[in-house]
């Protein structure tokens, strides 16, 4: 066969993957229905709400923990790295699977993000106390039938109509204080974040969510205050403030781990049940 003749058979085959593709349902359109939603905190086990222990060994007990948060939506599309747990092989697929997927840990909005379609979005915001043991109920959600598997979440600054304690946040997207102990060092702390205008930063793009949308199915998002701090360093704060306590200034090494973790997949999961 001529090289002329390869190349047409390749456009043919390609034209009709195309045609094919444009044919398959596309999934939208649903009925319109609306779910559940709440927002709670992560509990560590055996301890108080607020407290645990972080992978650079500091032992944090948290007396106020509350963000800034909403928008939510929840899309039709798996998260990128949905698959990041799959086993590789030795053959092409793993390889490929190396190539693409490092082992370096990747932070929410720092990859691509394709939702797919929204099939529902509470377009609320609220100052969310992360040690309330009961949580918050958002209340019907308005959405499109269907399965979804992720959720976005922004981190947005406080606007005039948040709901809940917008005192507590001190005009930052979250706000802090607690203490951290380590062998023997005692370090009271206190501060806020301020996320910056830029890109996706202030999304949290891509928390895994498994679904099936209908009237009165539940979808509960936990917030994980231990993943804000998990690579802090707190002996590294230095100034106080008139309360005595260290203060999370913006240059510091702990702002900086608050910062990633906040926006990590880690900091948000989420909890689902069927309609009854």
């Amino acid at each position: 066969m001529n090289p002329d003749a390869r190349f047409a058979l390749v456009v043919l085959a390609f034209g009709s993957l195309g045609s094919a593709g444009c044919d398959l349902p596309s999934g939208t359109g649903g009925r319109a229905i609306e779910f559940e939603m709440r927002l709670g905190g992560a509990r560590s086990p055996g301890l108080p709400p607020g407290s645990f222990e972080t992978s650079t060994g500091w032992k944090v007990e948290l007396g106020e923990a509350v963000v800034a948060l909403g928008p939510i939506y929840v899309h039709e599309n798996p998260p990128p790295l949905a698959e990041l747990g799959a086993p590789r092989g030795k053959g092409l697929s793993g390889m490929l699977w190396d190539v693409l997927v490092p082992d370096a840990h990747a932070h929410a909005g720092d990859q691509h993000f394709d939702g797919g379609e929204v099939k529902g979005e509470w377009l609320g915001q609220l100052a969310f106390d992360v040690l309330d043991p009961g949580g918050v109920y958002i209340g019907p959600v308005p959405g499109t039938e269907g399965r979804a598997r992720s959720l976005s979440i922004r981190l947005d600054p406080p606007r005039a109509s948040i709901g809940g304690d917008d005192g507590a946040l001190r005009g930052h997207h979250a706000y802090v204080v607690g203490v951290a102990q380590k062998d023997g060092l005692v370090v009271p702390f206190e501060g806020g974040l301020d996320i910056e205008d830029e890109g996706t930063k202030r999304s949290v793009d891509g928390i895994p969510l498994d679904v099936s949308l209908v009237d009165g199915a539940a979808v509960g998002i936990v917030i994980h205050p231990s993943a804000w701090f998990d690579g802090a360093h707190f002996d590294r704060l230095t100034k106080k403030n008139a309360a005595g306590r260290f203060v999370i200034t913006p240059e510091s090494q702990v702002r900086t781990a608050w910062f990633l973790g906040a926006r990590s997949f880690s900091a948000f999961s989420a909890e689902t049940s069927d309609a009854r």
